[in-house]
């Protein structure tokens, strides 16, 4: 078990190219065509379930608590976890599903829920794949999982993406970035997001690069009543989402 522990670290999981999926639901989720290396499972947890649908997948490893508690993220572990295989995309995978395009791009995000909120709504909203950045956090953190809420298995991410190069390349398909700005002219009201296009988020602090913000097509803002704040990211860019869906709803009845 050793080996494994080393997967709650960023290092460990870019070293070994495994992850740790954690959590009854979670695990019994995890998508058909993700390789599982192996489930683990307390010897609570064990004594209580049936673990033939997991020893049918893959190997099924039974240990002590305590040692399962050392490899768990969680404060109260539910007694499985699953070491999974990491994928990679890439842009063009995302651009072979039929269009419209409606992608989400995230420039330099760092907060792990906020991620994983990200990656969830977009799923939710029937976005076609997201893209993360250099300089984003990772996606196969624990905390982005849970917050992702299985989602992260589901949505294809594209991750340490050249922002200047996605950007380009999403032009060159007739795919406009609208970038979500404090100082934008537009709302999302005035934008036509039944074609295809990209939604770009900046980072949790700072908001979006000065050179991400001359790349964009546009350049869009939410109204903000009473001098409010500018939204935490994930909410900012589920509402712009969302507007996405509305309008698509519209046309499709």
């Amino acid at each position: 078990m050793r080996e494994y522990k080393k997967l709650k670290t960023k290092k460990g999981r870019d070293e070994t190219g495994l992850f740790i999926v954690e959590g009854e639901k979670f695990v019994q989720e995890i998508p058909a065509d993700w390789r599982v290396v192996q489930y683990i499972a307390a010897n609570h947890y064990a004594a209580g379930h049936d673990l033939s649908p997991y020893k049918n997948r893959a190997h099924c490893e039974t240990v002590r608590d305590s040692i399962f508690d050392s490899l768990a993220d969680t404060v109260s572990p539910q007694g499985i976890l699953a070491i999974c295989e990491q994928k990679s995309y890439a842009l063009p995978v995302l651009l072979a599903k039929p269009a419209p395009h409606f992608l989400l791009l995230g420039e330099n995000l760092n907060d792990p829920g906020n991620i994983g909120a990200l990656i969830r709504t977009a799923a939710a909203a029937g976005a076609g794949g997201v893209i993360l950045t250099t300089g984003s956090g990772d996606i196969y953190n624990p905390k982005v999982l849970r917050a992702a809420a299985g989602a992260g298995l589901r949505m294809p991410v594209v991750t340490s993406a050249d922002l200047s190069q996605t950007i380009a390349a999403l032009s060159a398909q007739n795919i406009p970035t609208y970038a979500a700005h404090p100082r934008g002219a537009l709302s999302p009201y005035d934008l036509d997001l039944r074609s295809s296009f990209c939604l770009l988020v900046g980072n949790e602090s700072h908001g979006i690069s000065d050179t991400a913000a001359g790349l964009a097509a546009s350049l869009v803002t939410l109204p903000m009543a009473n001098n409010t704040e500018s939204l935490n990211a994930s909410v900012a860019g589920s509402i712009l989402m969302y507007e996405a869906v509305r309008q698509r709803r519209a046309v499709n009845g």
